[in-house]
C-alpha cells in the first residue's frame, strides 16, 4: 500500500489589502465569521493541493495520521488544532481529487498526536496518508 507525508503549515495568511496570520484552532474557528473561516480553508487547500500527490484515480480508503509541532512552549490542546486542521485538510484531498469523499466508507482512521515543538518556531503538522485495502 502507498503512503505520503507531507509538512502542512498550522497557520494561513489571507487578506486583500493587508495580509493577517490565522492560526488554525477550534476557538479561532468558532469566533471568526463565516467569511474568514471560508477564506482561511481555500488558502490551506491552495496550499495541500501543491503538495499532494496527482494520481490517475482517487483511493478507495485512507488513514490519516496527523503530528504536531508547536511553535513554542505554551500549552495546548492539540485537539483544538488538528480538528480544524483535519477538517480543512480533508476537504482539500477531496477537491483535489485523492478521495471521493472523506465519510467513513473511505477515511477508516485518523490519529492525532504530539511531535514536539518547531525549533523554527512557526508552528506545523506532519500529515501521513496511508492507503488501505478495501475490505468490504
Amino acid at each position: 500500500m502507498r503512503s505520503w507525508t507531507i509538512k502542512m503549515p498550522i497557520s494561513v495568511e489571507i487578506g486583500v489589502r493587508r495580509k493577517r496570520k490565522h492560526y488554525l484552532n477550534l476557538n479561532l474557528y468558532r469566533n471568526a465569521n463565516m467569511h474568514v473561516n471560508n477564506s482561511i480553508k481555500k488558502e490551506y487547500a491552495r496550499i495541500a493541493h501543491s503538495m499532494l500527490p496527482n494520481l490517475s484515480k482517487p483511493l478507495e480508503q485512507m488513514e490519516l495520521e496527523y503530528v504536531l509541532y508547536l511553535p513554542n512552549k505554551l500549552k495546548r490542546d492539540i485537539a483544538n488544532v488538528l480538528s480544524v486542521v483535519d477538517k480543512s485538510f480533508c476537504d482539500a484531498i477531496v477537491t483535489h481529487g485523492l478521495i471521493e469523499d472523506d465519510n467513513y466508507e473511505f477515511l477508516k482512521k485518523v490519529t492525532y498526536k504530539f511531535g514536539g515543538f518547531d525549533e523554527e518556531k512557526k508552528g506545523y503538522v506532519m500529515i501521513t496518508i496511508k492507503e488501505v485495502k478495501n475490505v468490504n
